[in-house]
């Protein structure tokens, strides 16, 4: 895969140089999860146990957050013209990829920590099945959206259009995959697509590695779908990178 740490050097030199968005994109976690965790704490819950909803949290910012940050920042590339610059270098299309992969990989492994250490901090998460692997689980669930981002930003013209794409991509799995209701209360018709999303397996495995809730069964499943639906969007990405934009 020619070109693959090349392109990855590039992109972490480029992220390394963007202070301000650096900042957001290791403050912003922290200030999300600490506004959740006063809430949790401090607003009476009418005697529900919240304790469910802590690792949903973790999940599901991890999964937005990446795209929003893959999607734009890979758009970016497109527009400024640094892609078609790489792309005339001698670099192939799944060393193109790969690398933006591991670049963008490095960022979102460090939003990960940060958000888990929150989670530790401001929520008192604790792990019922250990840390290492809530965190491996974690890293899964933000390659398949760091995935979801580089194919999404393949059809977007702007970064108002990546935004657009939040109700299509993101918001039925939200919606569907366990954030609000148990997908095993989900009429047929929607239990269907939603055992069919993302982030429908990261969030079972996060409940079982945090709360105890399912089998090693259902955390295994989530690891291989998740590893999965990374696998497939890179593989369509690499395939349509070099279309005309």
């Amino acid at each position: 895969m020619r070109g693959t740490l090349a392109v990855a050097s590039r992109v972490l030199q480029s992220i390394r140089g963007d202070r301000p968005t650096l900042a957001l994109v290791l403050g912003v976690p922290i200030f999300i999860i600490f506004l959740f965790s006063r809430i949790l704490d401090e607003v009476p819950a009418g005697g529900i146990n919240t304790d469910f909803i802590r690792p949903i949290l973790l999940g599901f910012f991890v999964y937005f957050l990446t795209y929003v940050v893959t999607a734009i920042g890979f758009l970016r590339e497109r527009q400024t013209g640094t892609l078609e610059r790489v792309l005339a270098s001698p670099v192939t299309r799944s060393g193109l990829v790969l690398g933006y992969l591991l670049g963008y990989g490095a960022l979102v492994t460090v939003q990960a920590a940060v958000l888990l250490g929150s989670g530790v901090f401001f929520l008192g998460i604790k792990f019922q099945h250990g840390i290492g692997f809530f965190f491996g689980l974690e890293l899964l669930g933000a390659f398949s959206a760091l995935g979801l981002g580089i194919f999404a930003s393949l059809f977007a013209k702007n970064e108002f259009q990546v935004l657009q794409f939040i109700p299509l991509l993101i918001a039925p799995q939200a919606i569907l995959g366990g954030v609000f209701v148990p997908i095993e209360a989900l009429p047929v018709y929607l239990e269907v697509p939603a055992r069919a999303f993302p982030l429908t397996y990261l969030l079972k495995g996060m409940n079982y590695v945090v709360l105890g809730h399912g089998t090693s069964q259902d955390a295994l499943l989530a690891v291989a779908v998740l590893a999965g639906y990374t696998l497939v969007t890179l593989l369509l990405a690499a395939l349509m990178v070099r279309r005309p934009f």
